[in-house]
């Protein structure tokens, strides 16, 4: 059977995967894969081992290449989907390194001090 995704939300995605047909991801780095049932079988670029995991373990993507994901007989994952400001920060990093990243932050510090709603005593409004 192949890869079934059985829920969705803009936090993290849940799959159901059986044996002989992994889940594909690159460009993962830092995501957090938990095992929610069965077994779980990750592959993942320049890594010397594979990882098994049991229900309630979990496994951070250490990098960016080719990541499997695949059950030993039947298993059900749940995948956290990277959070704007986190996937920002990664980018910034990739892109100009840590000057970039202070650059962005203090982009970010002045336009929120711009915005009327972000005031302190506004009341969030």
């Amino acid at each position: 059977m192949k890869p079934r995704l059985l829920k969705s939300s803009s936090k993290q995605l849940d799959f159901a995967l059986s044996e002989d047909y992994p889940l594909r991801f690159s460009k993962a780095r830092g995501r957090r894969i938990e095992c929610v049932s069965g077994i779980v079988w990750i592959t993942v670029y320049n890594e010397l081992a594979d990882f098994m995991l049991k229900p309630g373990e979990v496994f951070i993507v250490p990098n960016n290449g080719l990541t499997l994901i695949e059950a030993i007989g039947y298993c059900h994952v749940r995948i956290d989907l990277p959070g704007l400001l986190n996937h920002v920060l990664h980018r910034l990093l990739a892109l100009g390194g840590w000057d970039r990243v202070a650059r962005g932050l203090a982009r970010l510090r002045a336009l929120g001090s711009l915005a009327p709603w972000m005031r302190p005593g506004s009341g969030g409004r």
